[in-house]
């Protein structure tokens, strides 16, 4: 053979060479995921004098050149120089979630090549290899330590998972989870994050990932703003929430006392909550416009947390501050039913203090009508006192260790059995010392109990038989105590004065 004919055999040997590893490379590239074999390139090394000889398309943003076509590797491969090879063009891979493009990058960039970024080792040719995201943090400098670190911009190298059309199921389910998630803490605090100019949600989620949890998940903006993907969806399908204890709910009275935080943050409370999660325990009309604000079963994105009254304990504390703390249990990670106990045993005998100061919103639960059947005079349908309580009634009622009144009339429920027991006065005008123990002298003793309790007089006595005495046409017997100042009370109101005064008292 001729120095020419070599020369022209070995020309056409390197091009074919050439186009042998540019046809085998985007096999090693597409089907990464299916083998670990990727081409040879150190072996060919001496067949291949420059990238753009085989991938001239890449870099002119030519997908149609960017590599040889496939039967280039058959100038070689021919079966007698070398082996045959079977190869296809790889098949389109699809989007995937890097956003790259090597135009822009050799445009906006001075002195980049290929070897900067695709080499693994710069002092042999060919030895090469795809980029690993070291490699993009060298030139794309972040102030984070890490390339999953929450403080770096996604998007600067990544398009989103609902734009990344190329992923699979699999690949989705086996995207890296950052360090920060996996933080006893995150639950909490990844809300912040989300609502961030810079958040990075979208780049590894979906609407449907924070729908899991969040029961208000079609309310809340960031979300709204995530894509919808099927692939996400059915990777979570199945998968039970997470809802860990909020900080505030770990106050032992938080029962009671989240009424205010309900009132100014109802959507904080409906990223777990749906309506009928508190109705469980607000069946009455007090709460019903927070209630109004919380997603219904139809809206709910997600079950959320499952409320259920707990069982009273067995004994009721003494104190009426301890009765009034809640006992719900804390919340379990994963599990959705909580227990919640809002009244011990026993409370109904210690609920008068807190009801009338405004500790308890008692229309938050029951209605009016749950109330009277108590508190309305003789109506009382419920098993309020203890067995034989009548015997025993009249030092708690004379040292007002109850409030009669609450339920009773004193003049109908009360007079009524006390007139049948021969201990009250037949008329409003006679004088009787039966129930006063028989004292002769009781009369001018009544007085210091009068002023202790009035109300325990009023079970027997109405106002006229008090004024045969202590008024202005009885026996004119001043009922006032030492410095008492009439002046000042007529001031207020005057009417109360002529009850018992014909006049009003001077200087009115």
């Amino acid at each position: 053979m001729s120095a020419a004919a070599r020369t022209i055999a070995a020309v056409a040997i390197r091009r074919a060479a050439c186009a042998l590893v540019a046809l085998i490379l985007p096999v090693g590239l597409a089907a990464q995921t299916r083998s670990a074999e990727r081409f040879p390139h150190a072996r060919h090394a001496k067949l291949f004098p420059t990238c753009a000889g085989c991938h001239a398309g890449i870099i002119a943003g030519d997908a149609a050149r960017a590599f040889p076509p496939a039967t280039s590797c058959a100038s070689c491969h021919d079966g007698t120089i070398k082996p045959r090879v079977s190869w296809a063009a790889p098949e389109p891979r699809g989007l995937g979630l890097i956003a790259f493009s090597h135009p822009a990058h050799l445009g906006s960039a001075k002195d980049v090549t290929c070897v900067g970024c695709h080499a693994t080792d710069t002092t042999a040719w060919m030895q090469v290899a795809r980029p690993v995201p070291e490699t993009c943090v060298g030139c794309h400098t972040h102030s984070a330590p890490s390339h999953l670190d929450d403080a770096n911009t996604c998007t600067t190298c990544h398009r989103p998972l609902t734009a990344a059309v190329g992923l699979t199921d699999a690949h989705v389910l086996e995207l890296p989870r950052p360090e920060s998630h996996s933080r006893p803490t995150w639950s909490e605090l990844h809300g912040r994050l989300a609502v961030a100019p810079t958040a990075n949600c979208a780049t590894c989620h979906a609407r449907e990932s924070c729908a899991r949890c969040h029961v208000n998940a079609s309310r809340l903006d960031p979300i709204r703003a995530l894509g919808s993907d099927a692939r996400v969806a059915r990777t979570v399908a199945g998968r039970a929430p997470s809802y860990p204890t909020p900080a505030s709910h770990r106050s032992t009275n938080f029962t009671l006392t989240h009424a205010a935080a309900a009132r100014t943050s109802t959507a904080t409370c409906a990223t777990c909550h749906a309506r009928a999660s508190c109705e469980t325990c607000h069946t009455g009309p007090g709460a019903a416009a927070v209630l109004k604000l919380l997603p219904d079963e139809s809206e709910a994105a997600a079950a959320g947390v499952h409320l259920r009254r707990a069982p009273a304990p067995p004994t009721a504390a003494p104190a009426i501050l301890a009765a009034l703390q809640s006992t719900a249990r804390p919340h379990v990670q994963d599990t959705v039913t909580r227990r919640v106990l809002v009244h011990i045993r026993g409370f109904e005998r210690s609920h008068g203090p807190s009801a009338a100061a405004g500790e308890l919103n008692c229309s938050g639960c029951h209605a009016q009508s749950f109330c009277s059947t108590c508190h309305a005079g003789e109506r009382v349908t419920r098993t309020y006192h203890k067995p034989n309580f009548l015997s025993t009634h009249a030092p708690q009622a004379y040292g007002r260790e109850v409030d009669c009144s609450a339920c009773h009339s004193a003049q109908a429920f009360c007079r009524s059995c006390h007139l049948q027991s021969g201990i009250a006065p037949r008329t409003s005008t006679a004088r009787t010392p039966t129930f006063h123990n028989a004292e002769p002298l009781w009369l001018l003793k009544h007085g210091r109990a009068a002023r202790q309790n009035l109300e325990s007089c009023a079970t027997c006595h109405q106002q006229t038989y008090c004024m045969q005495c202590h008024s202005g046409v009885g026996a004119r017997i001043n009922p006032h105590g030492p410095g008492f100042d009439a002046s000042r009370m007529s001031s207020r109101n005057s009417e109360v004065c002529l009850r018992c005064h014909l006049t009003k008292p001077p200087g009115q």
